[in-house]
This record gives C-alpha cells, sequence and structure tokens, in this order.
C-alpha cells in the first residue's frame, strides 16, 4: 500500500511539474524524435505542414546536445504558402546555409513526399522524388556528428524570420503520414539501403521519445499530449498554454493540381515531365499540349512512371527555345484536380559530343560541372571537388582540359541526351595514391558494366597520368545517360567526360 501511494505520488508530481513548466511558456508545442542516433543516411517523410503566420512545422536531423552544433533541416514556414526552406548548421550557430526555394505548390494544403540525403560528401534534398537543393561546400565536412531524426512544431519568437503571430490561430496542426530511414551504404541501392519505415499506427517507444522541452526563443513548451497518433497519422499540435492535443480532423483530400516540373526538347519529341502521377487518358491527350507558331502537336505518351509524358511534334527548330503551354491535365485523386494554363520555357539540349570538365569551371569546349538537379541538363551526383595542383604535370593527357579538376567519393552523373546509341569516354587522374591497391572502383554506364576493378595507378604505372576508359554501344532509351560508380576500396573518382553519338554526327543546339 505505501509503494503505490508513493508512485501515485510521484506521478503526481511529474504531472504538476509538467504542467507548471507548460505554464511559463504562452504557447504548447511539440516534438517527436528518435532515441537512436544515426551517422549520414537518407531521411523520408510523407507530411502536410501548418500553414498559419507566426510558426513552423519541420522534419530535421539533429546533434544533441548540440556541441558542437550539427543540423540538417526543412523547414516549412506558416507565412509561405509557396516556399520551403533547407538548412545545414555547423559547429556554431552562425554557421548556417540557409537556401529558400519557391516552389509550386502551397505545402500547408495537401502531403508531399520530403527528402534529406545526408553524406560525406553532400546534403541534398528531394521533394516528391525529385532533388531540389544540394549543398557540396567545405562545411559539409564538419557534418560528422551522429544525428536523432525529429519533426516538431513551434512558435519562435522572431518576427522577421517567422512573421507575425496571433493566438486567435490556435489551434494548428502538422501531420506526418509515415517516415523511413535508409541507411548509408556505398555501393548500394543509390548509395542508400532501407532500415526501417514507420506508418503511425501505434507508439513505438523503442524508436521514438516525445520532448517535453523548450529553450530562448521558442515561445512554445513541448509537452508529450500535444504528439498524437490517430489513424495512421502523427499530428503535432500547437495549442495555447490551457489546452492540450488534438481535436480536429485528419485532412486526407488531395485538393492540388498537378503542374509541370520542367520539358525538354530532343529531336521531334519534348519531354514533360509533372510534379505526381497523373491521369493516363489527359496528360496523352494532345490538345492539352500547345505553343511555338510552327509547331504541330501529332500525339502524347505517359511513360511507365506515370508522371513523364513524350509529347511527339513536328516543326520544332532546335535553335530556337520556346514556350509550351499546357492545360486540363488531371492527377489521380478522388475527385480529380485539373490543371489550369501553365507556361514553361522548353530546354533544349547541348551540342553533341558533349565535353565536361567534371569538378571544374569549364572552359572552351569543355563545360563547367554541375550538381544535378531534375530540372538541370547534366550534373554530378556526390564528390568532393578536388583541384590538381597547376605545377602538376598530367601525362599523356588525351583531353588535358578534363585533367586539372576531379570528383573525389563521386556516385553518379546525369546527362540529358537525345535517345540513341553513344560512346562515353571516362576520364579519369591519380591524383592521390603512389601505389596500386589504394583505390580500386567499377563503373556502370546505362545499368550495364562499363568497368571493374579500375586501379589508376596500376593501369597508368605512374601518378598524375590521365586514363580514359571507353564504354561504346551505350543506349539511352529516356533521354537520360545515367552513369554510376562504387568503390571497392577507398572512393571512387572522375576528371571528365566525353559524350559522343554513334552511327553518325547529329549536331543539337
Amino acid at each position: 500500500m505505501k509503494t503505490r501511494l508513493l508512485v501515485c505520488a510521484l506521478l503526481l508530481t511529474v504531472v504538476i511539474a509538467r504542467q507548471e513548466c507548460a505554464a511559463q511558456k504562452p504557447y504548447r508545442g511539440a516534438e517527436y524524435r528518435t532515441i537512436a542516433t544515426m551517422t549520414y543516411g537518407r531521411f523520408e517523410v510523407r507530411m502536410r505542414t501548418a500553414g498559419v503566420s507566426g510558426m513552423l512545422s519541420s522534419f530535421f536531423t539533429y546533434y544533441d546536445p548540440a556541441s558542437p552544433w550539427n543540423e540538417i533541416d526543412i523547414e516549412n514556414m506558416g507565412r509561405y504558402t509557396n516556399e520551403v526552406q533547407y538548412n545545414t548548421i555547423v559547429p556554431t550557430q552562425a554557421d548556417n546555409h540557409v537556401e529558400r526555394q519557391m516552389v509550386q505548390f502551397d505545402p500547408h494544403a495537401g502531403f508531399h513526399t520530403y527528402t534529406i540525403d545526408w553524406t560525406p560528401a553532400y546534403v541534398a534534398w528531394r521533394i516528391d522524388g525529385d532533388e531540389v537543393c544540394r549543398q557540396t561546400g567545405t562545411h559539409i565536412g564538419l557534418l560528422t556528428k551522429a544525428q536523432k531524426l525529429m519533426m516538431n512544431i513551434w512558435q519562435p519568437n522572431y518576427v522577421d524570420w517567422a512573421g507575425p503571430f496571433s493566438a486567435a490561430q490556435l489551434p494548428v496542426y502538422a501531420y506526418y503520414d509515415w517516415v523511413k530511414y535508409y541507411r548509408y551504404t556505398p555501393g548500394s541501392n543509390d548509395d542508400f539501403t532501407l532500415e526501417w519505415t514507420d506508418d503511425f499506427t501505434s507508439f513505438d517507444g523503442g524508436r521514438w521519445q516525445k520532448a517535453t522541452h523548450t529553450w530562448d526563443g521558442n515561445n512554445a513548451q513541448f509537452v508529450a499530449e500535444n504528439a498524437v497518433l490517430r489513424d495512421g497519422h502523427l499530428i503535432l499540435c500547437l495549442t495555447s498554454n490551457i489546452a492540450s492535443g488534438f481535436r480536429g480532423t485528419i485532412p486526407t483530400g488531395d485538393a492540388q493540381a498537378p503542374f509541370p516540373v520542367g520539358a525538354w526538347g530532343y529531336d521531334s519529341t519534348i519531354v514533360v515531365r509533372f510534379s505526381e502521377p497523373v491521369d493516363p487518358v489527359t496528360a496523352q491527350t494532345a490538345s492539352n499540349y500547345f505553343g511555338g507558331s510552327a509547331l504541330t502537336f501529332k500525339s502524347a505518351a505517359l511513360r511507365a512512371d506515370g508522371r513523364t509524358v513524350d509529347v511527339a511534334v513536328s516543326g520544332m527548330d532546335l535553335a530556337s527555345p520556346f514556350m509550351l503551354f499546357t492545360q486540363n491535365i488531371k492527377d489521380l485523386a478522388t475527385p480529380p484536380n485539373a490543371m489550369p494554363v501553365n507556361s514553361f520555357r522548353v530546354v533544349m539540349p547541348r551540342t553533341l559530343p558533349i565535353r565536361i570538365d567534371v569538378g571544374g569551371d569549364g572552359a572552351g569546349a569543355y563545360l563547367p560541372d554541375s550538381s544535378w538537379t531534375v530540372v538541370k541538363l547534366y550534373g554530378s551526383v556526390g564528390g568532393v571537388r578536388i583541384a590538381i595542383p597547376s605545377g602538376t604535370a598530367i601525362d599523356n593527357a588525351m583531353e588535358p582540359g578534363m585533367t586539372r579538376s576531379t570528383l573525389r567519393g563521386i556516385s553518379g552523373y546525369h546527362v540529358r541526351v537525345p535517345n540513341g546509341r553513344y560512346r562515353v569516354t571516362m576520364f579519369f587522374v591519380e591524383d592521390r595514391y603512389g601505389e596500386a591497391g589504394k583505390r580500386v572502383f567499377r563503373g556502370f554506364a546505362e545499368g550495364r558494366l562499363a568497368f571493374s576493378d579500375l586501379d589508376l595507378f596500376k593501369s597508368a604505372g605512374v601518378r598524375d597520368q590521365q586514363v580514359a576508359v571507353e564504354a561504346a554501344g551505350v543506349v539511352v532509351t529516356d533521354n537520360m545517360l545515367d552513369l554510376t560508380f562504387t568503390a571497392s576500396v577507398d572512393s571512387t573518382t572522375l576528371s571528365g567526360l566525353l559524350i559522343e553519338r554513334e552511327g553518325g554526327s547529329l549536331i543539337m543546339k
């Protein structure tokens, strides 16, 4: 009996202390965080954030206890209906690298999938499967601390950042449908392997904690009662300091129409990619595409991914970019949302052959390197830029302009090209090791093995000598040349690319 009374007294003390703590702040918020920490990986969530000025909802990784500071953010400010913010923070708070991106949808009006890819070489962010931002600066090398995965909702005391806030707007909610974590495993499954998924059907106390803290500048005290699991969703609540919990209805409908992410011209085809899977009937109706005074729109075919359409046209001049219009294309929601008239510029491909100074700034015939995003014509995936000293002699250089720099640790390269057969020459330089066996890796072109167990020092016999590997007969059928690289010893590297079309010359503008 005494033991039971003691336990009850302790529980009452905890409840009173929690209430007193919450009362110190004008509002109550919520934070959901993993117990385990992770170093590198892919972190993915399907969420619908809260759209009220003066507050934010988030998805991020964080080193606890924040000394030295390591953090990677996705922050959706309630004041903006067309913006998402990304950030990395290293050792001190002053060393943050905020990226504000305008988006073509309201992040508070529907669910979207957001992804953070964290590797030793880069941090990249994706929305609905498309990479939208990447950071590769020297500060990425300072993101080395094992971090927890977190989601929270709070009210900052910074009006210039968050906007004005009124308590009359409360309560507000952010909704999380599911979360996935992929461990970082270079050379396997796009360098990431799924470790676990949480669908929020029940609280997993072995994986998650509900936070009960706050900090200066946060006008909300986190309380466990404001992290609610219901109907397969995690709901984070921002309430007054005398109320808590979820009292609403989970919005499950989709009220947002699809929109075009980009369009690219190839030969007699315009490739259009949409923000989400679209209705095959309306997507394949040629009259839903128009533009360019000399163009005739003949047909449209939806690809297997459900969101990319090949529009067949005649009369297209690849030397003259033009505006393309789309309309009436519907998504797969119930009821479906129809696209209003959208206009955007068709991007034309590069002139063939294509020479890329991988990791470098380019000059003359050599294009500068670019980090890949879905709207780019070409770009690298991963890798740290290494400049080879100007006094270093690169022996036997067939393409000397390509080997004054390199991307060490690169995992892939994408180049938009017309469909066809290609010869791809990859250029490498061993700039680090002076003996064999220190760096061994392999490469693939369009999923086909291009080279295996490449040891640059062993192949060249010396350091700082260019090694060229040719992959012939590379067939591209989706307008995207895909190269991937994986290492078995140390790391991959790539210095340059030469892409030539086989079976006759074809000059593109």
